[in-house]
């Protein structure tokens, strides 16, 4: 029992690394869940140029984000131990039994964190559909609905595409989907 005296000094560091946990699933493996709302339709997913079709990336990342999770609750796990070791009569072996809890927290925190990226890119992609509507109105030409969209999501991707291969995506999809600005015409509308 030697290993758990020496988690007194270590308790906190598997706490500590739900925050990366977060930020991994949100920066870098949302893709595997921008794939799926592709298939579904939404106009606003957008797939970076190095996940393309089939690409082994969306294998490895599965596996990465699997392999995390599982770290990070089993680090947990080894805190409840510790504790369980520290404050109770319990064997402490058992508390291995809420690497569960932690696994099923991994998938909620991975929840949370592509829906988070959700409401960025859906922002985002709403501004480029308010530009293009007063493009098309300003212009004096009558668009459908779809001849909006379609102008909308190629003007989207196209500039999601320069921010990428510039390195600058993240920056570009949080300044689109954080700016105020609204074409004079929808605020006359409004008011």
């Amino acid at each position: 029992m030697q290993f758990l005296d020496r988690l007194d000094y270590v308790f906190w560091i598997p706490l500590a690394l739900w925050v990366p946990l977060f930020f991994w699933f949100m920066r870098c493996s949302y893709p595997l869940f921008f794939k799926k709302m592709v298939k579904k339709g939404k106009k606003w997913a957008y797939m970076p140029e190095k996940f393309g079709k089939n690409s082994p990336r969306m294998a490895i990342y599965r596996l990465l984000n699997v392999l995390f999770s599982l770290v990070v609750s089993l680090g947990s796990s080894i805190g409840v131990v510790w504790a369980l070791n520290k404050w109770t009569q319990v064997p402490a072996v058992y508390g291995f039994a809420s690497a569960i809890v932690f696994l099923v927290f991994a998938m909620v925190l991975y929840r949370l964190a592509v829906g988070k990226v959700a409401v960025i890119f859906q922002s985002a992609y709403f501004l480029e559909y308010r530009r293009a509507h007063y493009e098309s109105d300003s212009k004096g030409k009558m668009q459908s609905e779809a001849d909006i969209h379609n102008r909308a999501i190629w003007s989207f991707t196209k500039n999601l595409r320069h921010a990428e291969s510039h390195g600058r995506l993240w920056k570009y999809v949080n300044a689109m989907a954080k700016t105020k600005k609204i074409p004079p015409d929808i605020l006359a509308e409004v008011y």
